[in-house]
């Protein structure tokens, strides 16, 4: 049957049962249960990972990734979102480097003059 089976206990054993709203209705044979044969909510997950893809090259905005797919662009921050909260947190080191550059300062004492900074 195109009902996709009873969405309590999973048994593919359903009759028609009437409409509702225009849809058709199922009663399982198993557990009595009645349901609709409904489409499945949102974007399929091959959208989602184009839209990660788009997002991780670093070459594209939200705003344009949701042109491209005919998504909102809120839609896409959320993906993002979803995705980066099962990353795991990346580990620091104890070990801290500290560097000193002091490249501004060779170039003051190079054009002391050019700069007006040389004594008089």
């Amino acid at each position: 049957m195109e009902s996709g089976g009873c969405k309590r206990c999973g048994s593919e054993a359903s009759v028609k049962s009437g409409r509702v709203r225009g849809l058709q209705r199922y009663r399982c044979k198993e557990c009595g249960y009645h349901f609709t044969a409904t489409p499945p909510r949102g974007k399929p997950a091959a959208m989602k990972a184009l839209a990660l893809l788009l997002y991780a090259m670093g070459n594209a905005s939200f705003c344009s990734i949701a042109r491209i797919l005919h998504v909102s662009d809120v839609s896409i921050l959320k993906w993002v979102r979803a995705e980066a909260q099962k990353l795991p947190i990346p580990e620091v080191s104890g070990e801290t480097v500290v560097l000193t550059l002091d490249e501004m300062w060779h170039f003051l004492k190079k054009n002391r003059q050019a700069l007006g900074l040389a004594r008089v």
